[in-house]
Order: structure tokens, then sequence, then C-alpha cells
């Protein structure tokens, strides 16, 4: 038995409440994951609310997202170096109150530009939490109980993301957008405070022991990974071509990023070892991986603009329907935690994921705009088989061939990619839904036009109702007019919505397809 683990068990026998706390510990550690995804659930679902909150454009929005993913790879570098000096006990306890502090910034913000910075900090601390505590249950708990703590683990993340939506639409609907921040910030200090009683001191090493700091790499790092960012950012609003600023940004970002990657394989001691990458199912579950956080952002974006600004669902019967039925698929988790050990050949279980989520999303975008809740049942109740389907079977065929130094290093740079990939699928999703909400706007108000004859009986029809009511004619004409181009934002929204979950059942079959394809993971 390692070290970190007979320090988890002498807690147990050290006062009488440290059995409580030893009990307590993979709940701690597993609700620290959860307000991540939680936190993650609740900025997409509802990103219309907090840009409009803060006036901030799509691209805005997107400088947001940006800023976050840029702020937990930066922590995530750090992630090893603030161990070895804090422990993961008093690490994860500061990350967690920061996070609450940052929350609260969120929700004074006033500006995207606020908000941004906001988002960053949050990012820096909370980001690094899934593969801090993944690792941690790995090195620092017992073999006999770690497949419990795994359990709390999986069942925390599970349900953090399918209670955003439900917390959310009630913040929203009683209060407002700066609740969805506010809320968090609590939940994250107590369970800050909960981590400081649970952990022992495990994690920190003595001075001549730790890794040194790598400042320049670092840096580099930081300044290449944030010129990739304005270029993913800036190329979804103007021609990247035409743009040399980008194209220099462009070069200096990979030139950057693959110096880093150079001197980090060859350094004994890296910030992240990428010497994993040797290993064709780690590379194979990596790729997968990423498809399935964009996968998984995607539907988080697109649901509420298809069910809200498609549909007319108010914000509080989205979020809802939308979270009852996210945790009416999340019980089966335990369901797979029984059988999964039976099933030999994974690969299929990760094929047939994909091909739930690409009848998922091919089934919304075939839904028409006066379909009631009951036609969406099925669609959501496939898509909240994912995370069962795709990310837990591509868990155990990534990491499994690994030691536990080499599956902290593994799973350091998996969380790496993690925040690029939902950093990436939020700024392409919100890119394509503006490109193809502005496309179907400019082909419904070319419609919209004296010549057109059920647009002019429709607007008569509204006049004569408004003047009917006891509106002025001028008054009642302006009436009329603003309620059909309201009606035309609602179908242009509805029919970009079908668009993007059209690209979305394409992108989840090919992933299928690629599985399907791959005999490492086998």
């Amino acid at each position: 038995m390692n070290p970190p683990a007979l320090a988890w068990l002498r807690r147990g026998h050290r006062d009488p409440g440290g059995s409580v706390a030893v009990a307590l510990l993979p709940w701690a550690i597993g609700l620290v994951t959860a307000i991540d995804y939680f936190d993650n659930a609740l900025f997409a679902f509802f990103a219309s609310y907090i840009a409009g909150g803060v006036n901030a454009s799509p691209d805005e929005l997107v400088w947001a997202s940006s800023a976050y993913a840029l702020g937990a790879v930066l922590g995530i570098l750090h992630q090893h170096a603030w161990i070895e000096r804090l422990g993961y006990r008093r690490y994860l306890a500061i990350c967690m109150f920061a996070f609450a502090a940052g929350g609260l910034g969120a929700a004074l913000c006033d500006s995207s530009m606020q908000l941004t910075a906001a988002r960053a900090v949050q990012g820096y601390f909370v980001g690094p939490m899934l593969g801090a505590c993944r690792i941690l249950i790995q090195i620092g708990i017992p073999p006999a109980r770690r497949a419990k703590a795994l359990k709390a683990f999986m069942v925390l993340i599970v349900f953090g993301g399918a209670l955003a939506p439900i917390a959310g639409a009630f913040l929203v609907t009683n209060f407002d957008w700066r609740w969805l921040f506010a809320s968090t910030a609590p939940v994250a200090a107590l369970i800050g405070l909960l981590v400081l009683w649970t952990l022992p001191d495990i994690g920190d090493v003595a001075p001549h022991e730790r890794t040194e700091p790598h400042y320049v790499a670092y840096m580099v790092f930081a300044l290449a990974q944030a010129a990739l960012q304005v270029v993913l950012t800036r190329s979804h609003f103007e021609l990247f071509t035409g743009s040399p600023a980008l194209i220099g940004l462009t070069l200096a970002g990979v030139g950057g990023l693959a110096w880093f990657g150079w001197q980090q394989w060859r350094h004994p001691a890296p910030l992240v070892r990428l010497h994993a990458l040797r290993s064709a199912p780690f590379r194979v579950g990596l790729a997968l991986y990423v498809v399935y956080y964009y996968l998984s952002t995607g539907f988080s974006y697109l649901l509420p603009r298809l069910m809200e600004g498609g549909l007319g669902f108010t914000v509080g019967s989205t979020g809802y329907f939308t979270g009852a039925v996210s945790l009416a698929t999340g019980l089966l988790v335990f369901v797979y935690l029984k059988y999964s050990a039976r099933l030999a050949r994974k690969k299929w279980l990760i094929v047939t994921g994909f091909g739930i989520a690409a009848l998922a999303a091919w089934w919304l975008s075939r839904v028409t705009p006066q379909v009631g809740r009951e036609a969406l049942l099925g669609p959501l109740l496939l898509r909240g088989l994912l995370m069962l389907f795709v990310v837990l079977p591509v868990a155990n065929l990534t990491f499994k061939p690994f030691a536990a130094e080499e599956f902290a290093h593994g799973y350091r740079l998996k969380n790496l990619v993690r925040q690029l990939a939902i950093s990436f699928a939020t700024s392409t999703v919100i890119a394509l839904q503006q490109h193809r909400l502005a496309l179907h706007e400019v082909r419904l108000s070319e419609s919209a036009n004296p010549a057109n004859a059920s647009f002019m009986q429709a607007l008569d029809s509204l006049t004569h109702g408004f003047v009917a009511a006891g509106h002025a004619a001028g008054e009642a004409h302006a009436m009329a007019l603003g309620t059909l181009w309201r009606t035309l934002e609602q179908q242009a929204t509805f029919m970009a919505s079908l668009d993007g979950f059209t690209a979305m059942a394409v992108l989840a079959l090919a992933a299928g397809v690629f599985a399907a394809w791959q005999k490492t993971i086998d």
C-alpha cells in the first residue's frame, strides 16, 4: 500500500471524528469535481441570459468562454507544482474558496470585459479539479476502497451536470442571471471546508524534491495559447486569409506550442509529460474524448435555443424539463457501474454511444414548430445516455495500461484536451448559430414585402385586431409589424437550431465510424 493511502487510513484512528471524515472523503472529492461540471453546464445552458445581462455580443461571449479555457489550461499546468508545495488538502480547498470568490465577481459584472476576467479566474482554479481529484483517488485511496470512491465520483459528476438546468431555471425565473454565479459561491465555500476536514495532508514534498517551476516554458505556452484563442475567437467573425494579424498570431501560437512540446518532451521533469502519447489507445481515447466534449457542449448550447427561441417555451419549462430528463437517464449510471465489468469489448459500447448521439441530433433536427415537450422526450433521453455509452468506456480503455505515475500525467494531459475541446465547441457552435440565424433572417425577410399577398394579409389582420382593441391606426400598424418581426426571428432561430443539430448528427456519425475502425481499443 502506498504512503498516501496509509495516511488516508490512519486518519480514522487519530480521533473519534476521523472515521466520519474517512467515510465522507470520497464524496468530498466527488463534490469538488461536480461543481466544475455544474458550472460548465450552467454557463452553456444559460449563455444567452448571461450575455444579455452584461450586454455582450456573440463574439464577446466567446471571449468569456475562451478566457475560462485559457485560465483552466494554465491552472492544469500549474497543478502539480501547487500540489507539491501545498498538498492536495490545502490545494483543493484554496481552489474552492478562490472559485467562490470568482463566482461573486462574475455575479457583480456589468460588462463583458469584467465577465471575461472573472471567468478566467474561475477557470484557473476549478478547471484543474477533474484531473486533480481523479488522480487523488488513484494515488491516495487504498485499492480496496477505490472502487466505491470512483462510484461516488462518477455519480456526482453525472448529477452535477444534470442539476444545472433545473437550478438555473429556478434562479433565472425567480431572480436574475447574476444568481447563476452567486449561487455557486456558498456551495463551493462549503465544499472547501469539507475538503479541509476530510482530506489528509498528502501530496506535498520537501523543497529539494519539488519540480522546477519552468517559468520560461510556462510563459511561452501561455502566450501561444492566448494567441491561438484570439485566432479561434476572431476567425469566426472576420476573414482569416484577409487578416495579417490573425495569420501572424497563428504562426506565433503554433510555433510557441511546438517549442513547448519539444522542450517538455526532452525535459526529465516536465510540467506535463507527453510520453503518454506514445500509447495508441491513449491517442485514440483523446480523440474520442474531444468529440464527446464537443457534442455535449453543443447539445447544452443548442437545446435552450431550440426550445426557448424556436419553440417559444419559457426558461422555467425548458430548464426543468431538460434537467428532469437528464436526472432520469443519470440513474442508469448505477446500472452501468453494476454490469459494465461483464462487458469485455467496450469498443462497441462507444460505437453505439455515438450512434445514439447521431440519432438524437437527427431527431431534434426533424422537429416541427408546433411540437410540444412530449415530442422532445425521446431525443433528450437518448442525449442523456452519452456519458454512459461514451465517456465511461472510453475512460476505461484509455487509462487502463497506465501505472500510477503515468496515469497522473496522462490524466492531466486529458484534462488539458477537455478544456480546449469545450472552448472550441462553444466558440464554433455560437459562430454556426449566428451564421445560420443571419442567413435565415435574410431569407425570411425577403418575403416580408408588399408583393407577398400572405404577408400583407397577415399584416392587415393583425392591424385590424389591434385597432379593434382600441389602438390608433398608426400605432396598430407598428404593433402588427413588430409582432410579425418577432415571429420571423423565432422562425429564423428555430431553423438555425435545426441546422446546428444536423451538423452535430454528422459529427457523431463520423465519430462512430472512426471508433468502429479502430483496433487499438478493441
